[in-house]
């Protein structure tokens, strides 16, 4: 048992330090370029990531395939059990994106990698890239009520997806100063993407504690039978459950309250949503990896 503590922590650590960073930066009042560093992230790190993960990496195309379909179906029930307790509680329906779209980035990527190592990260890749296209057609649609797969056309994740996929598959040997270049630029991924989340964290603000507190714990525990109920549905196991699991019951992702600050929702509520689920992961979040990581 205190091995796998220590296990535990060891899985944690880099990334409560990193994120630490961010907090103390946000504290100290020296300005950090939250936009400038998403955008950057977004259309340039993480597509090299994802180009760089698929093309190299030694999990099998068919089990990758397997979790891309797995987090369809995540999507899809989360987000009908969502509808369905926000209407009963006469809430704006168009938060289901906030509650079913967790932290798969800045938190779910790192804690796959430092829990199942390169292969865990490729099958978080591939949860987290359908997330994306997803947030950022049918998510961004609901919100600003105006249908649209443009943005998820233009996406550079999409391109680096599918490129990615095809060099796999053809078992391309690509230039050597290609490959080192998309692997330089993937590398700054998840370093700054946690130090953003700590910024992002320490901006954040609570109102109507209780109410935060229950509805944080309703999703949260929502996200986890989906979790376990499309592993098993799937019959996933090993790392692949585990990945599919931690980013399933991921904490609310910081992405949120930017897209209901642009479109105009209740940006209040998903800010305390962001960071009670947040808070809340620093307890739960440990005790999963254990049972996963048990159950290997």
């Amino acid at each position: 048992m205190f091995q796998l503590v220590i296990e535990i922590l060891t899985i944690l650590a880099p990334a409560a330090i990193l994120a630490s960073i961010g907090l103390f930066w946000a504290r100290i009042g020296t300005e950090f370029p939250i936009q400038f560093v998403t955008t950057l992230v977004i259309n340039v790190g993480m597509p090299a990531l994802l180009f760089y993960t698929l093309a190299t990496s030694q999990v099998d195309l068919r089990s990758l395939g397997t979790i891309v379909a797995a987090a369809v179906a995540v999507h899809i029930v989360f987000t009908v059990v969502a509808l369905l307790y926000l209407k009963q509680a006469k809430k704006d329906w168009r938060l289901c994106i906030a509650h079913v779209c967790g932290n798969t980035g800045n938190l779910g990527l790192p804690v796959c990698y430092f829990a199942f190592g390169d292969a865990g990260l490729a099958y978080a890749m591939a949860f987290f890239s359908l997330q994306c296209l997803l947030l950022f057609s049918a998510g961004e649609a609901v919100l600003s009520a105006n249908a649209s797969i443009k943005p998820a056309l233009r996406s550079p994740i999409l391109h680096a997806v599918w490129l990615g996929t095809l060099v796999r598959y053809m078992d391309w040997s690509l230039p050597k100063f290609l490959m080192d270049t998309t692997q330089l630029l993937g590398q700054l991924v998840i370093p700054i993407m946690l130090i953003t989340l700590g910024v992002s964290l320490a901006g954040m603000t609570v109102k109507s504690l209780p109410s935060t507190i229950r509805w944080s714990l309703i999703r949260t525990g929502v996200a986890m039978m989906v979790g376990f109920g499309v592993a098993h549905l799937f019959g996933l196991e090993g790392v692949a459950r585990g990945v599919l699991i931690i980013e399933t019951t991921a904490p609310v992702a910081v992405f949120n309250f930017l897209l209901a600050v642009k479109h105009n929702r209740d940006s209040v509520e998903v800010s305390g949503l962001i960071l009670v689920t947040h808070l809340s992961a620093i307890v739960y979040l440990p005790l999963l990896l254990g049972f996963l990581l048990i159950g290997r």
